[in-house]
């Protein structure tokens, strides 16, 4: 019961919910940027091009500020055939790399290199827009029992790189598709120079014609730094329930002494041995973790709150608390399996 209501604690205290792009985008078609959204990404969420928006919003390049509002849809003055024209522009990528290491998991994406793109959709002197390349995440549809959480242990990265690529939302829904981390999406290439479609289709063994299908380009022609997708390939599986993945880190763990009761931590806090915290030697405070007994099928949540421990051949302390959880005696150190969880905070 201890541990739920540990979780649950965290949990709440983090995913703070976010307005969905209905309630963002009012009848005057403005849109409010906030933190972590890109030119790209809004692009993709209101099903238009990225050269449109910069249009429409006189913006030269691809820069966008948190509070910034956006126009989504064509002024009036816009005649309707020069707004449909740019509708179909397919967009660039959002970005892959949302970084973890934050005191909240409000964090920045980072934007993908801009492109010249014309302030008007001239295509006759202008070379057609290339097909965007496919994102650089993996895609999950959730079902019913998934949290970031469940997903986190599944997949073996922090629940916070899942709630930061998914715009924080504050809970997952069954049929909700998720954005996993770049290592979760199918197989792809990077152009380079001097690359061309045929070079490529040759490096792979697919033909021209099935490459140009997967990215639906109406041309052979493609650009350095363009993503193509790779037909055929398939994006790695996610584990099913219940299957974790590897533990970050295993060892023998010891228990603080009856006497550190009350006394100040690292971190400012004094120990209390009902609470579930431990010590760890670098993983920022607030840290949450999974400590599992695979000999005793037990497991816990904890809370790095404290540096250490001393002892050399010991991967933590752990309160009293975590001891009973994971059926540890005090005179023991058995081997305990570590698992990120959430990180708060920044290493010292």
């Amino acid at each position: 019961m201890r541990t739920a209501i540990f979780l649950f604690v965290v949990l709440a205290t983090a995913a703070l919910p976010r307005p969905s792009a209905a309630q963002q985008a009012p009848a005057d078609s403005v849109y409010t940027v906030q933190s972590g959204d890109t030119l790209y990404s809004i692009a993709q969420r209101f099903g238009v091009s990225v050269t449109a928006l910069q249009r429409w919003n006189d913006l030269e390049g691809t820069a966008i500020q948190r509070g910034q509002a956006l126009r989504v849809r064509p002024p009036q003055a816009e005649r309707p055939a020069d707004a449909a024209g740019e509708a179909d522009d397919a967009t660039a990528a959002a970005p892959d790399t949302v970084s973890t290491d934050t005191t909240t998991a409000d964090t920045t994406t980072m934007e993908p290199a801009a492109t010249d793109a014309p302030a008007t959709a001239d295509t006759a002197t202008t070379p057609p827009v290339p097909t965007g390349p496919p994102p650089l995440y993996g895609r999950y549809t959730a079902e019913a029992g998934d949290s970031f959480v469940h997903l986190a242990l599944r997949l073996g990265t922090p629940a916070d790189t899942l709630y930061a690529l998914n715009d924080s939302i504050p809970s997952v829904s069954p049929g909700q598709t998720l954005r996993l981390p770049r290592r979760f999406a199918p197989p792809g290439h990077t152009v380079q120079p001097d690359e061309t479609l045929y070079s490529i289709a040759g490096q792979y063994g697919v033909s021209v014609r099935a490459l140009r299908a997967a990215n639906a380009l109406d041309t052979t022609t493609v650009q350095p730094g363009q993503r193509l997708r790779l037909p055929g390939r398939e994006a790695p599986t996610v584990p099913p329930p219940g299957d974790w993945a590897a533990p970050d880190s295993t060892g023998a763990v010891a228990v603080y002494p009856d006497a550190f009761a009350g006394r100040l931590t690292t971190s400012g806090a004094p120990y209390d041995p009902e609470a579930l915290v431990v010590s760890h030697p670098s993983l920022p405070y607030g840290t949450v973790l999974l400590l599992s007994r695979p000999d005793a099928d037990r497991h816990t949540f904890a809370r790095v709150i404290d540096r250490g421990p001393l002892d050399e051949g010991v991967l933590l302390d752990v309160s009293a608390a975590v001891a009973e959880q994971l059926g540890i005696d005090p005179d023991t150190t058995p081997t305990v399996a570590l698992r990120l969880v959430w990180l708060e905070g920044r290493p010292e």
